[in-house]
């Protein structure tokens, strides 16, 4: 019996036993490090972050969706969060809890002496692990303590870590990316999107630039080094968009990898009813709403769109009615067309589909096996158009212009290399900023990127109040749920608070303004 105790940057203690061996006798050989590497991904399904939580309940969604779901009208995703928020605290916990894994397999990676390139790409993926963790938690709590070692004195003050600024919390998630892009696997055309490879990074890496080239750090030049990367993935040749819009999500139900547009995803596996099963709420939680006994599986829809949404798309483009639903199911799985637009504040995300999955499925109300995008290659073809639109030194015009518009023309179903009547030709940088951030809600909506992309173009507040205006009445609950999300909503939301239970263990940490 082992007994592993395992410490966030603050006082929190996650305990774990397991029948395996003891920890001093553990990481000596490859397939010991790789049972420990699959323990630093497995945090990223847990149900305080993609497994549950973070889809559709933390207000992720920003302006244009909100939350529809009476049992967390009090919390974060109605923007009511305080500092006690249990799912705020959650996020921070099991954050840290996959950084002190990554940092109990860096520590002890040097005993393998038997597989130098296994031993080059663990360690290239737990790095880029322990970046991400911190890239989750810089986006939400700005600057947090860094920790790179495990704790070996719980008792001691080492458990007291320094809260360390914004811009040295993203320079080390840069500084772990960059050196796991020379040691993680090539990219290639067998490569699964749940695993972390060359271009993963790079395509990280390009946002994580891209953001921090905007507020609040405003390192303006980060657009150039983010650009650069953007390029690196797309002169790879490893990657290309998928002609149909719909079969990329299509493909997330049916467990199909599709590493050309997909680059890595949160991969679910189960269906809640087994001992170790790893299943999420893809499909569950966020899409098109399903009875208890439905043949197409339960589905609480719990994420509803901002009107604002629906009137981005153009007639034409075929994103609109895969992303928001034209219909509802029947009870019997049939599907009842939507004849007129009436309440659009009533109408779901409709990106994640249960209809899809396997035929092998259970359908079980609780859970689905339907993964999840963290990366996908229309993003890095957008990132780059962004970076030339706020400072065109940095990048291509000819390029950034035509990226854009390879997003554009698949998202009207017309071929992606082709010039077309779809394509946007203005050349003002003030009109390409706006059309990038309208063009970024219409394909990336629902992929819990809209509130990081307000926040870094600094317009979030101004945002949260605009999509309020398009919630016309407060007739349904739906409707007043809508309110309170965007009425609710302040400038201090651009962060969440460093939880009130951290604050009170750690006397180094200090809260964020305005909590």
């Amino acid at each position: 019996m082992t007994l592993t105790v395992v410490a966030s940057a603050c006082n929190y203690l996650d305990v774990e036993v397991s029948n395996v061996v003891l920890e001093e006798h553990y990481y000596q050989n490859v397939t010991q490090c790789q049972e420990a590497l699959d323990g630093v991904y497995a945090v990223l399904n847990e149900g305080s972050l993609y497994g549950n939580n973070m889809l559709g309940r933390m207000g992720l969604s920003a302006d244009i969706g909100y939350e529809y779901y009476k049992s967390d009208q009090s919390g974060v995703g109605y923007y009511k969060t305080t500092v006690t928020d249990p799912k705020v605290f959650n996020y921070w916990t099991r954050c840290y809890v996959g950084i002190a894994r990554a940092n109990s397999l860096l520590a002890n990676i040097d005993n393998i002496v038997d597989n130098n390139l296994e031993y080059n790409r663990i360690k290239g993926e737990a790095l880029f692990l322990r970046g991400y963790y911190y890239y989750m938690l810089v986006k939400r709590f700005g600057g947090v303590p860094i920790v790179l070692k495990p704790v070996e004195d719980i008792a001691s003050q080492e458990k007291y870590a320094e809260h360390a600024s914004l811009e040295d919390v993203y320079e080390q998630i840069v500084k772990d990316m960059k050196e796991a892009a020379d040691l993680v696997d090539k990219t290639d055309a067998s490569s699964e999107g749940w695993k972390v490879y060359q271009t993963t990074v790079w395509g990280m890496l390009t946002r994580v630039c891209l953001n921090m080239a905007g507020q609040p750090l405003a390192r303006t030049d980060m657009y150039e080094v983010a650009a650069a990367y953007a390029q690196k993935v797309i002169d790879s040749g490893n990657h290309a968009l998928n002609p149909s819009f719909e079969q990329v999500f299509i493909n997330y139900a049916q467990k199909v990898f599709d590493i050309k547009e997909s680059m890595w995803e949160v991969n679910f596996w189960g269906d809640g009813t087994g001992l170790y099963a790893t299943s999420g709420m893809v499909g569950r939680n966020i899409g098109i709403a399903s009875s208890q006994n439905s043949p197409i599986g339960y589905c609480g829809g719990f994420l509803r769109i901002n009107p604002k949404l629906y009137y981005l798309y153009d007639e034409d483009d075929k994103r609109r009615d895969w992303t928001i639903n034209n219909f509802t199911y029947s009870t019997d799985g049939g599907k009842v067309p939507m004849l007129s637009l009436g309440r659009l504040s009533d109408r779901y995300c409709a990106k994640y589909r249960r209809e899809y999955e396997l035929p092998s499925s259970t359908k079980q109300p609780s859970a689905t096996d339907i993964n999840f995008p963290l990366l996908r290659y229309s993003d890095v073809l957008l990132m780059y158009a962004e970076c030339y639109a706020y400072a065109p030194e940095s990048a291509d015009a000819t390029l950034a212009y035509e990226y854009l518009n390879m997003v554009r023309r698949r998202g009207h179903g017309v071929d992606i290399n082709t010039p077309s009547e779809y394509d946007f030709t203005d050349q003002s940088l003030t009109a390409l900023q706006q059309e990038i951030q309208n063009e970024r809600a219409r394909e990336l909506a629902f992929e819990l990127l809209r509130k990081d992309d307000l926040c870094r173009w600094g317009n979030f507040h101004a945002s949260m109040v605009d999509a309020g205006s398009f919630i016309v009445g407060n007739d349904t609950m739906a409707e007043r749920a809508a309110l309170t999300a965007y009425t609710s909503a302040r400038a201090r939301d651009v962060l969440w608070p460093i939880p009130g239970r951290e604050l009170s263990t750690n006397p180094k940490l200090t809260q964020n303004p305005g909590w």
